[in-house]
């Protein structure tokens, strides 16, 4: 890709490149390029719009919703139309706008866009920097740099969405930095002198950012200011230690070290035989690529974590689910991270699942596989981990000292960031609670690969793979029965499969209870399921139970802050009450006295927390063990909601 195929421009306010200007406009030129600012706001967004999904349709719907708020007027389809009509007089360009039936699709060929010439770049970077190339790392990081404009999207309302673009290019942008003068140092060139302003405005614009302090010093230290060098060393220890309550890093203190001793001869490029790079990293020149043993690099004598819970034994079904994750946590267009979201109702398989298709890309990710429980709906929890616990959890895992994990939430983040951006590495986040809680630990690394798995389908998290997770089919069901408890003949047909739901932590506690009493027939626990005032009595068994794991989805609801959160805690005692095949919105707010858009919201929770599940429009079903919960719950005295079992009022 070049820059002389440059067509469209979103690395700052969208713009247009090459061509003629429209009528009264005054090109600006860029790179050679003429450069065609898009003025009308509708125009940038309807242009920003279609760019983000560049050679896919963008439906009308969408459009609409991003040119006016989700509050379209009733003349927005004409209204759209005339826009589209504006943008293709703008292009000028016969078939690079397109009309389908549901929408509308613009053509952008390999090198138009500058977000696409920008990631060639950054992807050309890292290979040389792998390579220790520190010319060509110099060449792609300016050539990279020199596309950017200002903050991609800028200008654009948030409706317009990209938010995870947005932060992956200025992260991308910070990284470029890093390695450019990582570059500049390492070639040692009469040029060093110049750095200084760069790095020196760089480092009061990212004060925690240790990288930048790091190069300042060295840049000014073979220039001949070894005091400035040590003031910045100064000022930084002091900042870490007022603001995080840590000390620098191992790559400022060995900088550090090399002023002192005044090593590295002013105007050379390399320290003895070798350099710091961004990531904080030993690179020799020329020598071992850096993405092949970071963590050793990074922390001597750290062991690459494989961190993985065995897999639960007798794991059935699912096979096509299984390879679509796989091929989903595989495939990479070379600049984002995969990330792959599992989501069902308590005791679907969402972690048993996702270890077992963990524990089969060992080769894919050879930097290790690490697991955390972030305890969203987890009975021996009180609560679910904070960002910041599960960060310095991590950390740790990855061999920092507890006294270097920054304390603050941020720098936490941007050190798990730094310590994977250039590794292989799995990340197994189980028992998500929310997006908020998953989005700081997520590595930007083309390498990485992150799994989560929540009752909810977190789709707040831009870029995932979703798969919601049904019960298992009446065969798998049987299959799991007669593995787990050695009892051949149970057939699909049986009735344990159903009583079970054909939820995997049900039938593993009913395989568990006929493993247990060989005397006990699988008929005569038939019977006395069928038969019990609550199969969830007899559906627990040892550290097993789906009662307790209902209970804590339940006990987060009622124990919420979020009123809407004990409204759906208070809809499922409703819903016990009532006991009906299934529920829909004008039924639940005459039960319950509430206008519609109150009960609506309780129902829609209930159903992002997989304890209910919409089988069509405003048509709620709760799942099969969940009504034997929803009717304990009703039979119990409210003694824990403020207004007993009828809804607060406003």
């Amino acid at each position: 890709m070049t820059r002389r195929g440059l067509r469209f421009g979103l690395l700052g306010t969208p713009v247009l490149y090459g061509g003629e200007p429209a009528r009264g406009q005054a090109p600006r030129a860029r790179g050679g390029l003429p450069v065609h600012p898009v003025t009308s706001p509708k125009l940038r967004t309807l242009l920003t719009v279609l760019l983000l999904d560049a050679g896919r349709v963008v439906s009308v719907e969408v459009l609409k919703d991003a040119l006016w708020g989700g509050a379209p007027p009733v003349s927005a389809l004409p209204s759209l139309h005339n826009h589209v009509a504006r943008l293709r007089r703008l292009l000028d360009e016969p078939g690079r706008l397109l009309t389908v039936p549901t929408g509308y699709v613009l053509r952008a060929d390999d090198g138009e866009l500058d977000v696409q010439v920008f990631d060639s770049h950054v992807a050309a970077a890292r290979a040389a920097r792998a390579d220790g190339d520190w010319e060509r790392v110099r060449g792609e990081c300016r050539a990279a740099l020199g596309l950017w404009r200002g903050t991609p999207l800028g200008g654009l309302a948030p409706e317009v969405g990209g938010y995870a673009l947005v932060r992956r290019l200025q992260e991308a942008r910070l990284l470029l930095h890093e390695w450019r003068y990582d570059a500049e140092l390492a070639l040692g060139d009469d040029r060093l002198a110049d750095l200084v302003p760069e790095l020196a405005a760089l480092a009061e614009e990212h004060p925690l950012r240790e990288a930048y302090h790091r190069q300042l010093m060295l840049a000014l230290h073979r220039t001949g200011r070894q005091a400035e060098a040590l003031v910045v060393h100064r000022d930084l220890r002091a900042r870490l230690a007022d603001e995080l309550g840590v000390e620098p890093g191992p790559s400022v203190r060995d900088a550090h070290v090399e002023v002192l001793r005044g090593s590295g001869t002013p105007g050379s490029g390399t320290p003895g035989s070798g350099t710091w790079d961004g990531a904080s990293q030993w690179v020799r020149p020329a020598r071992t690529p850096i993405a092949r043993t970071p963590f050793a690099q990074a922390l001597p004598g750290h062991v690459p974590p494989g961190q993985l819970p065995p897999v639960p034994a007798h794991f059935v079904g699912r096979a096509d689910t299984r390879q679509a994750i796989a091929h989903a946590l595989s495939t990479t267009d070379g600049t984002t991270t995969p990330l792959v979201v599992l989501s069902g109702t308590v005791g679907v398989g969402k972690s048993a699942l996702a270890l077992h298709v963990a524990h089969t890309l060992e080769e894919r990710f050879s930097n290790g596989r690490l697991y955390l429980n972030l305890r969203g709906a987890d009975p021996g929890s009180a609560a679910p981990l904070t960002a910041g616990q599960a960060l310095a959890a991590l950390l740790r895992d990855l061999g920092v000292p507890s006294g270097a994990v920054p304390e603050h939430p941020d720098a936490a983040s941007a050190l798990l960031r730094s310590l994977l951006a250039p590794t292989r590495t799995l990340l197994v986040l189980d028992d998500a609670v929310s997006a908020a809680q998953v989005r700081p630990l997520l590595p930007v690394g083309p390498g990485c690969g992150v799994v989560v798995t929540s009752r909810s389908p977190l789709t707040a998290l831009d870029g995932a793979a979703r798969f919601p997770l049904a019960p298992l089919s009446d065969e798998e069901s049987a299959a799991l029965l007669r593995a787990a408890s050695g009892r051949d003949g149970i057939t699909a047909g049986h009735p344990l499969v159903a009583l079970t739901g054909r939820l995997p932590l049900a039938l593993r506690v009913v395989a568990a209870r006929l493993a247990a009493r060989r005397a006990l027939t699988t008929d005569a626990l038939a019977t006395q399921l069928a038969a019990a005032d609550s199969r969830l009595d007899l559906l627990d068994y040892d550290d097993l139970g789906v009662r307790r794991s209902l209970d804590a989805a339940f006990n987060a609801l009622t124990a919420s802050e979020r009123r809407g959160d004990r409204d759906a805690a208070l809809a499922l005692r409703h819903i016990g009450a009532l006991d009906l095949p299934s529920y829909d919105v004008p039924s639940l707010a005459r039960l319950t006295g509430v206008d519609e858009a109150r009960a609506e919201a309780a129902l829609e929770r209930l159903a992002e927390v997989a304890l209910l599940e919409e089988t069509a429009y405003g048509r709620f079903v709760p799942y099969d063990l969940v009504r034997d919960f929803a009717r304990e719950r009703a039979a119990e005295p409210c003694a824990d909601a403020p207004s007993g079992c009828h809804f607060a009022s406003a």
